[in-house]
């Protein structure tokens, strides 16, 4: 696969031809003509390794729901644990709702309800900031002028960001996939301190976590494969790209 452009990280997509193949021979890789980020032009042979269609491949969406399931276990679990210590060794720090829930004061069940009413409102809004995230990094890591888009395939139940048609570096792209695990759930567990609501960070932490699930698995299988060295991300989910027999000579 060969890719004109200006030696960078991220590329737009310009044009795609299919060669004829021999009979009995695997197809080749396709042509993408490219336009690169940087300035010096070059050539890059890139090679096709395989697709993600995360909307269609029943068994990664089984492997979704198995690890989203695991991360609400574990998050319960850990959610769980964090209530009682704050409870036998730091009260003070403990949810105000949940102090009373717990015997550490009167128990309020306005309090309670308020709680649980900011615990679903604060979990959508980490959802969507989940995507944000994505479409952040998605635009600085792409040449100026990449178009990023948002879309919900509400058949899996996800939403989703995507920069159609622009192809990354390996190690970019691992970096847009992972940074919403990171980024949103340290944020969330930190204002969950700020406003005197641990115990309500780790819940909300915890229910994004599950919704992280499908960007694991991009970046178990990018990880899994050392060839792989770009990713062109796509409505559907990626393309998989490693390097071309030129680039390997």
């Amino acid at each position: 696969m060969k890719l004109l452009g200006c030696g960078g990280s991220g590329f737009p997509v310009a044009g795609v031809c299919a060669r004829a193949t021999l009979a009995g021979a695997s197809p080749p890789s396709p042509h993408i003509i490219a336009q690169l980020a940087a300035c010096a032009c070059t050539l890059v042979d890139m090679r096709k390794i395989a697709d993600i269609r995360t909307f269609e491949d029943r068994a990664l969406l089984r492997w979704i729901s198995r690890a989203s399931a695991l991360a609400f276990g574990a998050g319960a679990l850990a959610t769980a644990g964090l209530a009682v210590a704050l409870r036998v060794f730091v009260p003070s720090a403990l949810d105000p709702a949940l102090a009373g829930l717990l015997g550490a004061c009167a128990f309020s069940s306005a309090l309670l309800l308020g709680w649980l009413v900011a615990l679903v409102a604060a979990s959508m809004v980490a959802l969507l900031a989940h995507e944000l995230v994505h479409a952040l990094f998605f635009k600085l890591l792409a040449p100026s002028g990449a178009r990023v888009t948002f879309g919900a395939n509400w058949s899996a139940g996800m939403l989703f960001a995507c920069a159609e048609g622009i192809v990354y570096a390996r190690r970019r792209y691992l970096t847009i996939v992972i940074a919403p695990t990171v980024v949103v759930t340290a944020l969330v567990l930190i204002i969950g301190v700020a406003f005197g609501t641990p115990v309500l960070g780790c819940a909300v932490a915890a229910i994004h976590l599950c919704g992280c699930a499908g960007d694991w698995y991009y970046v178990r299988t990018i990880c899994r494969n050392p060839a792989i060295a770009y990713c062109e991300d796509t409505t559907w989910g990626v393309r998989l790209f490693g390097e071309g027999e030129e680039a390997r000579a």
